[in-house]
């Protein structure tokens, strides 16, 4: 059985899950799709990253699409598909985006028995690399679900 997502189903989804793909084009007008791991709070995702090709593209053309899934075997399946904009954040909305996905992710720090005021600081920015906070504003989303009924 296959079907459409309610709109709070939808919510549940993007709320419940950790790692999403993102979609863009790159500089050449090549279709890409990189894994992130996101935080989402009803109104945007928020990633962090080293400074690289994806923030490169996706800065250049921030019209971006992501994907979050749930997978229980290959008929029973839950996916939301989310247009929206791409932007880099700094300063305070860094800071929080980054205590955002932290909180989200149980972060590295705290699970390897870190101090708690640690805790904001990304997995990038402890293994040493410059982190990039950024923000994807929803636009449209939809879903869709697979059920083997059973």
């Amino acid at each position: 059985m296959f079907g459409d997502l309610t709109p709070d189903a939808i919510e549940s989804l993007l709320h419940s899950q950790t790692v999403a793909r993102v979609a863009y084009v790159d500089l050449r007008g090549l279709p890409c799709i990189v894994p992130i791991t996101y935080a989402y709070d009803g109104k945007a995702f928020y990633g962090y990253s080293v400074l690289g090709s994806k923030v490169e593209n996706m800065s250049a053309n921030p019209r971006v699409c992501v994907e979050v899934d749930r997978i229980s075997g290959a008929a029973d399946w839950s996916s939301v598909v989310a247009q929206g904009l791409f932007q880099t954040i700094e300063g305070e909305a860094a800071v929080g985006a980054v205590e955002r996905i932290s909180d989200r992710l149980r972060t590295v720090a705290a699970a390897a028995g870190g101090a708690p005021k640690d805790a904001w600081r990304t997995f990038v920015a402890r293994s040493g690399g410059a982190g990039i906070a950024f923000r994807i504003e929803v636009t449209e989303k939809h879903g869709r679900y697979s059920t083997s009924g059973g």
